[in-house]
């Protein structure tokens, strides 16, 4: 916390947020909808966490509004 953000790790971050968005616009390979991706930078290690909808959203769940 006094030292700030580790800065190659705002590196690998954006480097796999960059992989992500040409996967979705190419609309190749498996992307990482409805997970969540962490990483514990001190050991290097990857976590994916699932995700799912909740039906009460109002942005993304059954009752989501329809837009004309």
């Amino acid at each position: 916390a006094m030292m700030g953000v580790f800065s190659p790790l705002v590196g690998v971050i954006g480097s796999m947020q960059a992989a992500e968005a040409i996967k979705i616009l190419l609309n190749i390979g498996k992307t990482l909808n409805g997970r969540l991706m962490l990483l514990d930078g001190l050991a290097m290690e990857w976590r994916s966490v699932k995700l799912d909808k909740d039906p009460a959203c109002a942005i993304c769940g059954a009752n989501k509004p329809k837009i004309d």
